[in-house]
């Protein structure tokens, strides 16, 4: 693959801005005369260059959209990765296994992110995308060196990183290593200081595809696969075969520990009565549900990076940009998180970025329900069988949850980008198909809420990693 260049640093935040001059197209390229005498050209004539002078380079050229033979999906993937093992993985048996190992390295994680860092390691995982087709997904496995005072062996814990990006330098083994884990810092740090084993999968996969649920899913369960088969250099047996496996992950995380729970009986059916909990917080269930309260508001920039995330698993959706959705798509390529959320900041729709009204169109509704969690739906050709076999929490930020203490504080305004009724049908689908599902309203909006429910998500995971009983929210 040929790289691509990366887009400016300054560019991320001001891509939208600058999309809308993608409008001004044809202009000619600069030309400087270094002969020190300006050409005087007749109406309707074409620069030519005069001896001594030289082109300079069109500042806008990069913010102009492709021909129509050039908007190829490759165009919006995200550039080449320094890891080889995204930027020229192995070649691999297409028939391989789900779950299976491809590769191993060690890997050390800094105490920013990490103060209890025993010892860790790296593995490329064969796994499937959204369409049954194999590509290979990343895991970081990590044994924290806090010993594990509980019953039993040491308990596996999946954290499912907030990860939200477009970029392969956004992914978790890329940035536990090298960079400040900004995405739920304290999940991790608590998790480890309670000794729990930790697997962190880059659940994207190679082509970063942020939203894409199932394909979300079933890396999080070969992450799973990979770290009760993983023999560490120098061991005699699995770190992990005989634990129990505990699930948790928010908001973009949470996309894909709950698809991890509702694909888990159909995809890794021998992970039944071993994944004995998933903590899901903040999900966006439905995406449809989100154009009120996402599209073209400060939760824009996410909405939209979550929607072109999705069409790298559904490249019929990148017909349906305009010239500016070409322009955005290119240049969003690589944004992370941060940057994600930070052009929220110009409430773009989706709209400016196509021609159909993205509310009706037949193709995007037919994606976003194809990527709905809940009530598995043939018609979406989803599996009935899709239905998670181990107990869920469901929480979110809540309005009926007080902001402080004691029976007179106020109640808070609850997830206005997600909103909480929505995580309450989720809950309702699940009973309703036969789980065991607790709803936990927690205090906050949608970015508070990671925190505030810090005491509650973890004490409920340590419950499951123990092996205390679920009996509370529904039961089958």
């Amino acid at each position: 693959m040929t790289p691509r260049p990366r887009p400016l640093p300054g560019r991320l935040v001001s891509t939208l801005a600058l999309a809308v001059a993608c409008a001004i197209a044809g202009s000619p390229a600069a030309v400087a005369d270094t002969t020190g005498t300006a050409p005087t050209l007749p109406p309707g004539a074409a620069p030519t260059l005069s001896p001594g002078s030289v082109e300079l380079p069109d500042p806008l050229a990069g913010f102009r959209p492709a021909p129509e033979h050039e908007r190829t999906p490759e165009r919006y993937l995200p550039s080449p990765s320094p890891d080889p093992w995204y930027s020229d993985p192995p070649a691999v048996d297409p028939a391989t296994a789900h779950g299976t190992i491809l590769a191993a390295r060690p890997v050390t994680v800094p105490p920013i992110n990490m103060r209890n860092f025993g010892r860790g390691w790296q593995v490329l995982v064969q796994s499937a995308d959204s369409h049954d087709q194999p590509q290979q997904i990343v895991s970081t496995i990590l044994e924290p060196a806090t010993p594990w005072d509980g019953p039993g062996p040491r308990p596996l814990v999946s954290f499912n990183v907030t990860i939200d990006s477009l970029g392969l330098e956004c992914m978790p083994s890329h940035v536990l290593p090298n960079k400040f884990n900004i995405e739920l810092p304290p999940f991790l740090q608590i998790l480890a200081d309670r000794g729990y084993g930790l697997v962190v999968t880059d659940f994207q996969g190679p082509k970063a595809a942020y939203a894409a649920g199932r394909a979300n899913g079933r890396a999080v369960l070969d992450g799973m696969r990979a770290a009760r088969a993983f023999v560490p250099p120098g061991d005699t047996d699995p770190l992990f075969a005989d634990s129990r496996i505990v699930q948790v992950g928010y908001s973009g995380g949470g996309i894909a520990t709950g698809w991890a729970a509702q694909l888990q009986p159909v995809y890794a059916p021998e992970l039944t009565g071993v994944l004995v909990g998933s903590s899901v917080g903040g999900v966006p269930a439905d995406y449809s549900d989100l154009f009120d309260s996402m599209d073209g508001t400060v939760a824009s920039g996410l909405y939209r990076a979550a929607v072109l995330g999705l069409a790298r698993e559904y490249p019929e959706l990148y017909p349906l940009l305009n010239d500016t959705g070409d322009v955005a798509a290119y240049h969003l390529r690589d944004s992370c998180a941060a940057a994600n959320t930070a052009i929220g900041i110009l409430r773009a729709p989706l709209s400016m970025l196509t021609d159909v009204d993205p509310r009706t169109d037949p193709t995007v509704r037919r994606v976003m329900a194809r990527n709905r969690l809940g009530t598995a739906d043939p018609a979406s050709s989803a599996d009935p069988r899709e239905v998670p076999t181990g107990p869920v929490q469901v929480w979110h930020g809540d309005a009926t949850v007080p902001i402080g203490p004691g029976p007179g504080s106020s109640t808070g305004p609850g997830d206005f980008f997600v909103p909480e009724w929505t995580a309450r049908r989720l809950t309702d689908e699940w009973c309703e198909a036969g789980a065991d599902v607790e709803y936990t309203p927690v205090a906050g909006e949608h970015i508070t809420a990671a925190y505030t429910a810090v005491g509650p998500a973890l004490g409920w995971v340590d419950a499951r990693a123990r092996g205390v009983p679920f009996t509370s929210g529904c039961q089958a």
